[in-house]
């Protein structure tokens, strides 16, 4: 029997990467629109072309990808039957993954930004394979799409060439997303706030002061117990880990400090917290 991620996991409730295939006849088309997500589409089999405010009807061939911004509008007409597996995505792997794709562009002073589509290599195929596999027993697993994602800009980093791959996603370059990339990339692994904000490069004023920029109405240390609330509302109900487990794992001081979080956030005690969802379950 195949287990999903119960309702309380966070990724169950805001599943933003994830997979889907699609085959398409040649003379049909499809949209991708603007939203909350980035799309790769990979090209398995078959060819079709793109327009968009970027591209003026640019041929995509077999065994190829593209890049479809999340601000983006884009046309696709099929002109041979068509297989294509869609990756979509808020963040684009690792902060790291970006940040020195960006560091790149800024340092080429004749770089200039053009669609196209890139070819799929021998690397990308086995991921692919592996993915094309998961989806046909229909897994649906979160956490797995969310790690094959970041395994696919893995592969990008060591397998392909900065410079096609800072042309391919050009568009993320954006400074805010930028900044966001990396806040959201490196809040898991933060043990503090201190913590992230060293992990994203800056000194913690310089940080509180952009942080409030682009995320204006918060304080970044109420953005990061927002963010954590769902995590540890899994933890107390999910697991059998003792609150003070809990706690260290999410870098409070102490119990106490958890309790007084969690009736803040969650409206009552860590224990009476997990006994309630328990028992309603």
């Amino acid at each position: 029997m195949k287990q999903s991620c119960p309702k309380s996991c966070p990724s169950a409730k805001q599943p933003f990467s994830g997979f889907y295939k699609q085959d398409y006849k040649a003379g049909d088309s499809f949209v991708i629109e603007p939203g909350d997500v980035n799309h790769l589409v990979f090209v398995i089999s078959g060819s079709c072309i793109v327009s968009s405010e970027e591209s003026n009807n640019y041929l995509v061939n077999s065994n190829s990808l593209f890049f479809c911004y999340n601000c983006g509008h884009y046309t696709i007409n099929v002109t041979s039957d068509l297989s294509i597996i869609v990756a979509y995505f808020a963040r684009p792997g690792a902060a790291c993954d970006v940040a020195s794709l960006l560091q790149f562009a800024k340092s080429q002073d004749d770089f200039h930004y053009k669609f196209s589509a890139v070819p799929i290599n021998e690397q990308l195929t086995e991921v692919l394979n592996m993915v094309n596999r998961y989806l046909d027993d229909a897994i649906p697993c979160a956490h797995m799409h969310e790690s094959v994602i970041e395994l696919i800009f893995v592969v990008f980093r060591f397998y392909y060439d900065v410079e096609v791959l800072t042309n391919l996603f050009f568009n993320l370059f954006d400074h805010a997303v930028s900044f966001r990339t990396m806040v959201e990339g490196n809040r898991v692994k933060a043990r503090n706030l201190n913590h992230l904000a060293e992990l994203c490069g800056y000194d913690i004023n310089t940080f509180n002061v952009v942080f409030r920029r682009h995320y204006p109405g918060y304080t970044p240390g109420v953005w990061m117990h927002i963010q954590r609330k769902d995590e540890i509302l899994a933890d107390l109900v999910e697991s059998d880990a003792p609150i003070y487990h809990i706690s260290k794992k999410y870098g409070f001081s102490s119990s106490s400090h958890l309790g007084e979080y969690c009736k803040k956030y969650l409206g009552d005690t860590p224990t009476k917290v997990r006994n309630k969802y328990r028992k309603n379950k």
